[in-house]
């Protein structure tokens, strides 16, 4: 029998060889926390980013912002030819919002004002406060805030004569605008007085001299309505009467009557300024029964020409309009201020006039004196804008 040698079996064979898999490191203990630190602090900012564009900036944070603002940075200014005032801080005009006022003087003869008033944005998505109201160009300017937590913008009336100051009250040579906080903007308002002034300015400063002792004739309601008889109606004294029918301590009713004519007018006067016994009385209303006017759109400054609209008890007698400016002085009319009248009462009429100081406040009147004994004569006195 053959002898059969086989060769044994290498290592190799025994066990083939297998490529060893790649072992990737593992992360360090510090790159991990280094990450989560990472991840926790992007999540962070993306919820206080989502936040602030939601949450309203609190009154803290907006009162430091008004605080510490470089207003020379963010209005118009030109330091060689203006000079800005120290701001102040206005929250009782605003129902206790943070508001700051800034004034901006021009150098000039003319002494041009600007003025800005600043408050927060609604959301807190900038840095800058935010513009609530301005006005620029402003003639001898100036910027009150009133008794009643409003602001009084005032500038002179350049068509005034330059000796005017002379013949008018305090303040009188001045156009004033109202404005009042109403729903987050300021809103033109009306002062309510027509007469012995038309805007609460003056009113102030009346009331200021009085209550420094200078005697003035609109301490009494009575005198005072005989007073508008006399300077805004030219009714002299001896033809007409004036008879109180009653008063409280903020408010009279006074019955004005024209002797040689059968006119009477329903006057109402309040002390609009200061409500003790030192106040003035201004004229709130003055009308006679049987006549009315359209006054939806004396809201709003009202321009030339005047469409007048209103109803009157029929008559035959000539029915007139006048306008008065800021200062109660009657305004030239290029076309007569008669108005129109039908057999149904229907009252009528346009008003054109020019050459007055923009967007001044002033006065309308409607007057029909008869002439005849068996007729009635009637009178409508209210407050306008005019442009």
């Amino acid at each position: 029998m053959a002898n059969s040698w086989q060769e044994p079996e290498s290592d190799y064979q025994k066990s083939p060889h297998k490529p060893t898999r790649y072992k990737r490191p593992r992360p360090h203990l510090l790159t991990i926390i280094l990450s989560i630190l990472a991840i926790l602090a992007l999540a962070h900012f993306i919820a206080i980013n989502h936040l602030s564009k939601q949450q309203p900036v609190t009154r803290q944070d907006c009162t430091s912002m008004l605080h510490t603002r470089d207003y020379t940075q963010l209005v118009p200014f030109q330091p060689r030819t203006q000079r800005m005032s120290a701001v102040q801080f206005i929250n009782d005009v605003t129902s206790k919002q943070p508001a700051a006022l800034l004034q901006v003087e021009d150098l000039s003869p003319q002494q041009k004002l600007d003025v800005y008033i600043y408050g927060c944005p609604s959301q807190q998505n900038t840095t800058d406060p935010a513009l609530l109201f301005k006005q620029q160009g402003l003639v001898k300017g100036s910027i009150d805030v009133t008794q009643a937590h409003t602001i009084s913008i005032g500038q002179i009336d350049t068509t005034l004569p330059t000796d005017s100051d002379t013949l008018l009250l305090p303040l009188q040579q001045n156009v004033f605008q109202e404005y009042a906080w109403h729903n987050g903007t300021f809103q033109r308002v009306a002062f309510p007085g027509l007469y012995p002034v038309t805007s609460r300015s003056e009113a102030e400063a009346l009331q200021d001299e009085a209550n420094n002792g200078q005697n003035l004739p609109w301490t009494g309601p009575q005198a005072t309505a005989e007073q508008m008889a006399e300077d805004l109606l030219h009714w002299s004294k001896s033809t007409l009467h004036a008879t109180l029918k009653d008063i409280t301590g903020a408010e009279a009713h006074v019955l004005l009557e024209r002797k040689d004519i059968h006119l009477t007018v329903a006057v109402t006067l309040e002390r609009l300024v200061q409500d003790n016994s030192k106040g003035l009385w201004w004229v709130t209303n003055a009308q006679s029964p049987g006549i009315s006017i359209d006054q939806s759109q004396f809201n709003t400054p009202v321009s030339s020409p005047l469409q007048l609209e209103g109803t009157i008890i029929p008559t035959s007698e000539k029915v007139t309009a006048t306008l008065f400016n800021h200062t109660l002085t009657a305004i030239p009319l290029q076309t007569p201020g008669t108005l129109q009248t039908d057999e149904g009462g229907h009252l009528t009429g346009t008003l054109s006039y020019n050459n007055i100081f923009p967007d001044q406040p002033g006065l309308l009147l409607i007057t029909e004196y008869p002439t005849s004994s068996k007729e009635d004569g009637r009178l409508l006195l209210t407050n306008i804008f005019l442009i």
